[in-house]
């Protein structure tokens, strides 16, 4: 109890505190907007509801990747034996325009064991997987993702490993924080580990990291094995 609480309470500060800031940025340009309206001076008041309206679409994924959190483990699917090399597939056909467009080599075993899963939710942790190492992949001319797993004593451990700019140490935990981002200028909203984190505690397994800067990401996780 006293550790859901202190999520709770983690949980709610890290809500509010993101959410102040585009909310910040709404009521400063409406203050500005007015004086513009007022001076009439059309430019700026074009600038005023642009900077408006990208604080409020900013607000609006916020809180629908919060949503989407709340929900997991509510509404999950029920479980089913499926070959986790199925799932895969899907989820690059969910990835495929931005696999294209970044022009990022792919790579998948092909005998993958068969897994008890909520199809749909462990589908979201892979297309948030494949989606986050495209995102930091970094500049270097050949750009890999390896999606794969090992056999590590009883445990199957599966992974998503990248060749882009990595994680330090030090920020192996804080990333799976709802909200939290490596680089403040990157896409999103940071919220696509914490949700990956929860899908992967649904199904009472467990992820971590391996990686260095500089020297790409691992991303590990357990799954339960038929």
């Amino acid at each position: 109890m006293k550790q859901k609480n202190t999520e709770l309470e983690r949980f709610t500060y890290t809500v509010s505190h993101d959410l102040r800031s585009p909310l910040i940025t709404v009521q400063g340009f409406a203050k500005m907007l007015r004086d513009d309206f007022g001076r009439n001076e059309r430019e700026k008041v074009e600038s005023d509801l642009k900077y408006i309206e990208n604080g409020t679409a900013k607000m609006e994924h916020l809180l629908s990747d919060t949503l989407q959190l709340s929900r997991i483990g509510r509404m999950a699917n029920p479980p089913e034996d499926v070959p986790f090399g199925k799932i895969a597939q899907e989820a690059l056909v969910q990835t495929a325009h931005q696999i294209k467009s970044s022009r990022v080599e792919i790579s998948v075993v092909e005998d993958f064991p068969t897994v008890h899963v909520d199809r749909m939710r462990i589908g979201e942790v892979l297309v948030n997987l494949i989606t986050n190492s495209i995102n930091y992949m970094g500049e270097q001319t050949s750009q890999k993702i390896d999606i794969g797993y090992r056999i590590d004593g009883e445990e199957t451990m599966f992974f998503v490993r990248d060749n882009g700019i990595g994680i330090d140490k030090s920020q192996h935990e804080k990333v799976f924080e709802l909200f939290y981002k490596v680089d403040k200028s990157s896409k999103g909203t940071g919220a696509g580990l914490a949700i990956v984190k929860r899908i992967i505690g649904v199904h009472r397994s467990r992820i971590w990291i391996e990686s260095e800067k500089g020297k790409g990401c691992t991303v590990c996780f357990t799954l339960p094995v038929v």
